[in-house]
């Protein structure tokens, strides 16, 4: 595979970073798969997303992936973010995307992580399939619960990871949650949508992706990998063939 960095800018003139891998075989034109991380997270995903693109360009995909605005490398304060932010910059990464002379604009799919899918589906872009893993339908309910003590709707919300990152957002970001119903949005999506879930996943209920699949048009598929946690972590290899699968059915 061959890795390259690209930018591209929000509507707020922010500088979005991401990383373009290609397969090593040239083509004219690539079949092309967007990786769409979670909440104040980066575009590696832990490490999930770069072996998903390593997984996907071996298989003969070209894949992106982004920092939102206010995560990883790309310009931005996260604390000022709201899910209709978020989906702006999903709207300019496909736009940026789509303007790339490599990319098959009549095959381009997504797969999003996480808070990733709350963007996707508020989104409602226009692709030719989807992957949704660890889904959340009512975000206001699930990420709430994240921040636990630090969670103040009024004020600053202040949330602490196991390895030391703190993630902050402001009112407007739950405000703003109120403004989406996304288990109705996903009844407007037409297009093949496979949902994978963790059995042991301690952060998101599979009741969140049960809420999104019940909704979801055909062809839907759901498969819950037996014994991982939100990240996956689980028979990974297990999963990214999944994945692989799901493309090269639909995109390839």
């Amino acid at each position: 595979m061959k890795e390259i960095k690209v930018t591209t800018l929000n509507e707020f003139g922010e500088k979005l970073i991401g990383l373009e891998t290609s397969p090593l075989a040239e083509k004219e034109k690539y079949p092309t798969v967007i990786l769409v991380h979670g909440f104040g997270v980066t575009k590696e995903e832990a490490g999930m997303f770069d072996n998903i693109a390593k997984k996907l360009s071996e298989s003969g995909f070209l894949v992106y992936r982004f920092d939102f605005s206010g995560c990883g490398e790309s310009e931005g304060d996260y604390s000022e973010t709201s899910l209709t932010k978020l989906k702006s910059d999903l709207s300019k990464i496909l736009d940026f995307v789509y303007s790339q002379p490599k990319v098959d604009n009549s095959r381009i799919g997504i797969l999003a992580q996480s808070f990733g899918t709350a963007t996707t589906i508020a989104l409602e872009p226009k692709i030719k399939c989807l992957v949704m893993t660890g889904s959340i339908s009512r975000p206001k309910a699930v990420i709430s619960k994240l921040f636990g003590d630090g969670y103040n709707p009024e004020g600053i919300s202040t949330r602490t990871k196991l390895d030391g990152i703190i993630t902050k957002t402001k009112p407007q970001f739950w405000k703003d949650l109120e403004n989406y119903n996304l288990p109705e949005s996903i009844k407007k999506i037409n297009y093949p949508i496979l949902f994978i879930h963790g059995s042991a996943d301690d952060t998101v209920p599979i009741s969140e992706m049960e809420a999104y699949f019940q909704n979801a048009n055909e062809p839907k598929k759901k498969i819950i990998i037996k014994g991982a946690g939100h990240g996956l972590e689980v028979n990974r290899d297990e999963t990214y063939q999944i994945v692989v699968d799901w493309f090269q059915k639909y995109l390839a």
